[in-house]
């Protein structure tokens, strides 16, 4: 297996197929600081609330219906036409964007109780997911991506930065969504 160490990145979306299992990626290929939060199976809003105290939030970019992307389609195992409700945040400490997040919450997994999750807003989308007894996650995939094609939702501006981002299944009552998180160089500084 090639290392992912010092890989060159086409100017590629978020959204490409270019995920790859975690099973299929060698742990001394993830770069530190990364690798312990692209690994951890925990819940992340837990994770960034302890290393902010007092200076976690939730800001919301967009939320609404859509079609989900090929990669996110064949991710969720859902038709072409499907809808999803698309949301998307940054995930705040101190201040300073640390976290860019999708997540996609095909319409089949929205209901009963799972309805709820279109009025989240500004609250964290894992307190709920890792507060659900009924959660089930997935396997982590991971990939190197380029932060500048996030820069239109950060105050701050990156060139050839690579950031690296991890993507989830998480099931509620049998029913999938994706979670999309990509951790920004700021969460090191």
């Amino acid at each position: 297996m090639s290392s992912l160490i010092g890989i060159r990145l086409p100017l590629t979306t978020l959204y490409a197929n270019q995920w790859r299992p975690q099973s299929h990626i060698l742990t001394s290929d993830l770069p530190e600081p990364w690798r312990s939060w692209l690994l951890d199976r925990g819940s992340l809003t837990q994770r960034l609330m302890r290393r902010y105290p007092g200076g976690f939030e939730v800001q919301l970019i967009r939320q609404r219906w859509a079609r989900p992307t090929p990669s996110e389609r064949h991710c969720l195992d859902i038709g072409q036409r499907e809808m999803a409700n698309i949301r998307e945040v940054l995930l705040m400490g101190d201040g300073v964007p640390r976290v860019f997040a999708r997540s996609v919450l095909p319409h089949s997994t929205l209901i009963g109780a799972n309805r709820c999750l279109l009025h989240l807003k500004n609250k964290p989308l894992g307190a709920f997911l890792f507060g659900n007894p009924a959660m089930e996650r997935g396997e982590i995939e991971i990939a190197p991506l380029p932060v500048s094609q996030l820069n239109a939702h950060l105050p701050h501006r990156y060139d050839e930065q690579i950031g690296w981002g991890r993507r989830s299944l998480f099931y509620l009552g049998h029913r999938p969504l994706s979670v999309c998180e990509v951790f920004l160089p700021s969460l090191f500084e």
